[in-house]
Protein backbone atom coordinates (compact mmCIF):
# COMPACT_ATOMS: atom_id res chain seq x y z
CA UNK A 1 0.00 0.00 0.00
CA UNK A 2 3.12 2.57 1.00
CA UNK A 3 4.38 1.91 -2.58
CA UNK A 4 0.86 2.87 -4.48
CA UNK A 5 0.79 6.11 -2.08
CA UNK A 6 4.64 6.92 -3.20
CA UNK A 7 4.30 6.17 -6.90
CA UNK A 8 0.76 8.52 -7.02
CA UNK A 9 2.35 11.12 -4.70
CA UNK A 10 5.46 11.09 -7.51
CA UNK A 11 2.88 10.92 -10.55
CA UNK A 12 1.32 14.21 -8.76
CA UNK A 13 4.81 16.04 -8.24
CA UNK A 14 5.28 15.21 -12.16
CA UNK A 15 2.15 16.70 -12.63
CA UNK A 16 2.64 19.76 -10.69
CA UNK A 17 6.32 20.59 -12.13
CA UNK A 18 4.53 20.57 -15.46
CA UNK A 19 1.88 23.48 -14.11
CA UNK A 20 4.32 25.18 -12.38
CA UNK A 21 6.91 25.70 -14.95
CA UNK A 22 4.11 26.18 -17.62
CA UNK A 23 2.07 28.50 -15.19
CA UNK A 24 5.49 30.76 -14.47
CA UNK A 25 6.72 30.99 -18.10
CA UNK A 26 3.58 32.22 -19.30
CA UNK A 27 3.50 35.08 -16.30
CA UNK A 28 7.18 35.65 -17.48
CA UNK A 29 6.19 35.93 -21.14
CA UNK A 30 3.25 38.14 -20.89
CA UNK A 31 5.49 40.47 -18.35
CA UNK A 32 7.74 40.93 -20.84
CA UNK A 33 5.54 41.12 -23.99
CA UNK A 34 3.78 43.57 -25.45
CA UNK A 35 0.65 41.92 -24.25
CA UNK A 36 1.38 42.97 -20.33
CA UNK A 37 -1.54 44.88 -19.74
CA UNK A 38 -3.84 41.40 -20.20
CA UNK A 39 -2.50 40.49 -16.81
CA UNK A 40 -3.95 43.22 -15.06
CA UNK A 41 -7.05 42.12 -13.96
CA UNK A 42 -5.51 38.68 -12.71
CA UNK A 43 -2.53 40.66 -10.92
CA UNK A 44 -5.45 42.91 -9.43
CA UNK A 45 -7.31 39.99 -7.80
CA UNK A 46 -4.33 38.37 -5.95
CA UNK A 47 -2.99 42.12 -5.19
CA UNK A 48 0.03 42.56 -7.24
CA UNK A 49 0.89 45.56 -9.68
CA UNK A 50 2.70 44.88 -12.56
CA UNK A 51 5.94 45.84 -11.94
CA UNK A 52 6.30 44.08 -9.04
CA UNK A 53 5.57 40.40 -10.94
CA UNK A 54 8.91 39.82 -12.04
CA UNK A 55 10.09 39.85 -7.98
CA UNK A 56 6.62 37.81 -6.90
CA UNK A 57 7.77 35.36 -10.00
CA UNK A 58 11.15 34.79 -8.85
CA UNK A 59 10.02 34.34 -5.12
CA UNK A 60 7.29 32.08 -6.41
CA UNK A 61 10.43 30.09 -8.32
CA UNK A 62 12.63 29.75 -5.01
CA UNK A 63 9.53 28.68 -2.85
CA UNK A 64 8.75 25.97 -5.44
CA UNK A 65 12.18 24.73 -5.53
CA UNK A 66 12.62 24.23 -1.62
CA UNK A 67 9.15 23.12 -1.33
CA UNK A 68 9.55 20.29 -4.41
CA UNK A 69 12.90 19.74 -3.58
CA UNK A 70 12.42 18.64 0.02
CA UNK A 71 9.07 16.46 -1.13
CA UNK A 72 11.16 14.60 -4.76
CA UNK A 73 13.77 13.86 -1.73
CA UNK A 74 11.37 12.17 0.83
CA UNK A 75 10.09 10.31 -2.19
CA UNK A 76 13.92 9.34 -3.28
CA UNK A 77 14.60 8.21 0.46
CA UNK A 78 11.44 6.04 0.07
CA UNK A 79 12.52 4.07 -2.84
CA UNK A 80 15.80 3.73 -1.45
CA UNK A 81 14.74 2.42 1.82
CA UNK A 82 12.47 0.11 -0.06
CA UNK A 83 15.32 -1.38 -1.83
CA UNK A 84 17.46 -1.58 1.08
CA UNK A 85 14.82 -3.74 2.89
CA UNK A 86 14.17 -6.00 -0.25
CA UNK A 87 17.94 -6.92 0.18
CA UNK A 88 18.11 -7.07 3.75
CA UNK A 89 15.18 -9.62 3.80
CA UNK A 90 17.55 -11.49 0.94
CA UNK A 91 20.45 -12.33 3.06
CA UNK A 92 20.37 -15.83 4.36
CA UNK A 93 19.55 -15.78 8.27
CA UNK A 94 22.12 -16.56 10.97
CA UNK A 95 24.95 -15.38 8.51
CA UNK A 96 26.99 -12.36 9.60
CA UNK A 97 28.29 -10.30 6.88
Amino acid sequence: MNRIIAQIFASLVSLLHVAVIAALGLATYYNFSDNAYKLDPYLRLIGLDRDLLLVAIIAVWIVYVLIVGFLSTIIAINENLERLVAEVKALPKGQPE
